[in-house]
């Protein structure tokens, strides 16, 4: 006995307080690390260069990014910390994504979520500080950027800066341009510029063949490179476009695609997609092997088929888009994401071989981490907490007060409680379990029979202990003759004969108190009343909230299983007679000083690790 209760004392060092907060401690420690840092490389271990496609040669590998939509830091609402998460997600992404070590950058518009807004030259140069802060560069590996309507705005309004393109032009680079990357012509190409000179040649009802280009407009890229000759081995041209090509509607987006797909629209700064006959100028044109684009936020695959003529033959040859995910979390997308691209100089490609792969890649689902994991273990912190806070002395106190010494010194002197019994009352922890005639001189009760002390006897499927007959006073007065004593010692309702029936409709039938309490009254036979289920509780649970009640069949039974979720009064009142109970016994800024004392050593963990990581 007292090594069971030595093995019971030593329970509280294992569950104890201290020991319980160092385990939230560690455990939040440990989420905190995996949640905003190693799940960001944890989704990148699937991600691989598609390179397999291009061997023998070592192929070039450029990294393609859409939509960065970083926050201007003079303007963008922080938390009360000064927390900015949209800049810290960048940082995050970027510190895992650069780590695939491309030989290319290339950024396809929206990289600033407020360029077209900046009026003053001091407040873009923040604004391009904190862009580098948030993707640091390597010097060997440049850095390519197309505008987008974000960056340098896409119509008239009062509220686009009017230098929101030199802006541009001075920190990022030019808004149209050309460059060769493994033997592809690369065309970098201004699609809001597009639109808008779209706007005006269709305002003069001519045709792009008719239509005079504007000096170092898109237009007018475009039709220098067309009538380039070309070498003895063509170069593949690659358009990198900010707003998708004009397409059907209905034309599905491929099975990468969250949801939807791209449809025309337009308004206050922004345009859905291109027109159409400047998706036709485009593709007849430039004639582009690949189009990358951006905008959408979300991905998107389609193919383009465009009629051409070589040697009075019309041929339709197919050209594939790919609408690049976004780099930084949005409403409209679960997870971000971004895009590979590997490509090996046509010499050094096998005769009608691919000179070029892509391939998607995505980054972690926030939303998806807060509900699934930082909100249910926030709200079982809360609760393993406030249960520590409320209830830990009377667990200290009832395993304190059991100790092998405390129970052998008191158990002469002070015997367990038992019930008053003539039976009951020879026991003894120390005395083999026999029952012995009463020493004790029995009470004046037991001594003269009265009506009043004989106790009545109602039906019950098991007898307990009150309510047993062996229980009951003894009586000393042998009774006249055997019928008597046989009466006595074999009461009514253990001798009444139970009859149970099933009636066709498949209840059962048996006999209630009320039917047991008129046959020891009366002689007449006892009645039998048909057993019936009660309504369901569905109407008594209505007005307390959702219920559900189902009926079934079971070893021959009908069954009946109610499930009811309680009222919102109910724990409401538990609630607050928790909190009076904390209030009571000041506890609640013992309460909450164990959240910051919990909560204290995730924050100088992720603020360490953000410091060696970004």
């Amino acid at each position: 006995m007292s090594r069971l209760y030595e093995r019971r004392s030593h329970k509280p060092r294992l569950f104890s307080r201290k020991t319980i907060i160092l385990g939230l401690r560690f455990l939040w420690v440990i989420l905190v690390i995996w949640c905003e840092f190693g799940a960001f490389f944890y989704v990148l271990s699937d991600c691989r260069w598609p390179d397999k496609a291009l061997r023998p040669t070592k192929p070039t590998r450029v990294l393609l990014i859409t939509d960065a939509q970083l926050r201007n830091p003079a303007v963008s609402a922080r938390s009360w910390l000064g927390y900015d998460s949209n800049a810290a997600y960048l940082r995050r992404s970027w510190s895992a994504v650069s780590r695939l070590h491309p030989n290319v950058v290339i950024f396809l518009g929206d990289t600033l979520a407020s360029g077209r807004y900046v009026m003053s030259d001091k407040v873009y140069d923040a604004y391009f500080r904190a862009f580098e802060e948030a993707f640091p560069r390597n010097a060997s590996v440049p850095f390519y950027f197309i505008p987008g309507n974000n960056d340098i705005g896409l119509g008239d309004s009062p509220a686009f800066s009017k230098d929101a393109r030199r802006f541009f032009q001075e920190h990022f680079g030019p808004l149209n341009q050309v460059i060769s990357i493994a033997g592809h012509k690369f065309v970098l190409l201004d699609a809001p510029g597009l639109v808008e000179e779209d706007y005006r040649r269709h305002a003069h009802g001519i045709t792009y063949d008719q239509w005079t280009p504007l000096p170092g407009g898109p237009i007018e890229l475009l039709m220098s490179i067309s009538g380039q000759k070309e070498g003895d081995i063509a170069q593949p041209k690659i358009l990198l476009s900010h707003i998708p090509l004009s397409r059907p509607s209905s034309k599905s987006c491929g099975p990468l695609r969250e949801k939807g797909s791209i449809r025309a629209g337009a308004g206050h700064g922004y345009q859905a997609m291109l027109g159409k006959h400047t998706t036709e100028f485009l593709m007849k044109t430039l004639r582009p092997s690949l189009v990358f684009s951006g905008d959408n936020r979300d991905y998107c695959e389609v193919t383009h088929e465009i009629s051409t003529s070589d040697l009075g033959v019309d041929t339709i040859s197919t050209i594939r888009e790919v609408t690049v995910k976004s780099f930084s979390p949005s409403r409209h997308i679960r997870r971000p994401g971004f895009q590979l691209l590997s490509l090996i100089p046509p010499s050094s490609a096998t005769p009608g071989g691919p000179t070029f792969a892509d391939a998607p890649c995505h980054l972690p689902d926030t939303l998806r981490i807060f509900r699934s994991i930082y909100l249910p273990c926030l709200v079982l912190t809360g609760i393993v907490l406030l249960y520590l806070n409320i209830s830990p002395s009377g667990h200290r106190r009832r395993f304190s007060t059991l100790s092998s010494a405390s129970l052998t010194r008191d158990r002469p002197s002070s015997p367990p409680p038992r019930p008053e019994s003539a039976i009951w009352s020879t026991w003894s922890p120390n005395r083999l379990r026999v029952h012995t005639s009463p020493t004790s001189p029995l009470p004046l009760s037991a001594r003269i029979p009265s009506t009043k002390a004989i106790p009545s006897y109602r039906a019950s499927p098991i007898p307990t202990p009150q309510s047993s007959p062996l229980l009951s006073p003894i009586t000393l007065f042998p009774p006249e003759d055997e019928a008597e004593a046989e009466d006595q010692m074999s009461p009514s309702h253990y001798t009444h004969r139970r009859d149970f029936h099933h009636p066709q409709n498949g209840g059962w039938s048996g006999e209630d108190e009320g039917d047991l309490e008129r046959d020891h009254t009366t002689s007449a036979a006892p009645s039998r009343r048909t057993a019936y289920f009660l309504p369901p509780p569905t109407s008594q649970h209505a007005r307390n909230g959702w219920v559900y009640s189902w009926t079934f069949v079971f070893w021959g039974r009908r069954r009946r299983l109610t499930v009811a979720l309680p009222h919102w009064s109910t724990w409401r009142g538990e609630l607050w007679e928790a909190w009076s109970s904390l209030r009571r016994r000041g506890r609640v800024w013992r309460f909450l000083s164990d959240c910051v004392g919990v909560a204290l050593p995730a924050v100088v963990a992720r603020s360490v690790f953000g410091w060696l990581l970004l």
